[in-house]
């Protein structure tokens, strides 16, 4: 562990690639508590991962451009601070610019659509797996996606691009009545806890306990559904070019 502040202050930076990488997951992935332990090794895996790859792309534009990059032989045979005082300005904007491309690189790691042309990478593989979602999940976010072939150019080419298609959710609630309506958001967490909820959008049908037909509201926008009072849910996908 570092000793003195400046150590500290570099400790930090180093592990800023690590930081992005978890937001990143956290933003484009659900809600998961992993241990402190588990944790820390994803940041501190990551950091490394992403520091080797930008040292690697800096090392090759070293060698292309040695005139206008640190001279890296240079730093270890003078002396850090002697070499440091004569090119703080390259150094600088050369170590912004690398802990910037370590950074965003370690967050768009995480983005799906980049992680899907890595998916045969057996160390990369798809986020999140099956076994660490919850149903919701899978209802959602993960069944919607579908490759769909649209025609490129004038040919009668075809190409196939990944489409998420709009859930309409009908929920059966615990009093006998049942809501219908377009899936607007809900809780991402990985647990299948009663304690999160379901937002359904306009158009809203409504079927009261006892009743046989569902009743529009067409002065409602939203409702809210405590996944504590779901017994059921009906999901069904519909083409955003159509029905």
């Amino acid at each position: 562990m570092p000793t003195s502040l400046t150590g500290l202050l570099f400790f930090v930076v180093l592990l800023l690639p690590g930081f992005a990488y978890l937001v990143g997951k956290e933003r484009h992935g659900t809600e998961r508590h992993t241990s402190p332990f588990r944790e820390t090794i994803a940041v501190v895996a990551a950091s490394i991962t992403s520091e080797l790859v930008v040292l690697a792309a800096f090392a090759l534009v070293r060698w292309l451009l040695p005139s206008q990059t640190p001279d890296v032989g240079a730093l270890i045979g003078l002396g850090a601070r002697a070499y440091v005082a004569g090119h703080v300005g390259l150094l600088a904007g050369f170590g912004l610019i690398m802990l910037s491309a370590a950074v965003g690189l370690a967050y768009v790691a995480t983005v799906p659509g980049v992680r899907r042309c890595f998916v045969r990478v057996p160390v990369v593989g798809t986020y999140p797996h099956d076994s660490t979602v919850s149903s919701w999940w899978l209802l959602f976010e993960k069944w919607p996606e579908i490759s769909k072939s649209v025609p490129v150019g004038n040919k009668g080419k075809a190409r196939k691009i990944r489409v998420k298609r709009t859930a309409e959710v009908g929920c059966l609630l615990e009093d006998g009545s049942y809501l219908r309506g377009e899936l607007a958001s809900f809780n991402n967490s990985a647990n299948d806890s009663p304690d999160r909820d379901l937002v359904l959008k306009a158009p809203l049908e409504y079927r009261p306990p006892g009743a046989r037909e569902l009743m529009p509201h067409p002065g409602v926008s939203a409702v809210s559904i405590p996944a504590s009072r779901i017994v059921s849910l009906f999901v069904g996908y519909v083409d955003p070019a159509g029905p």
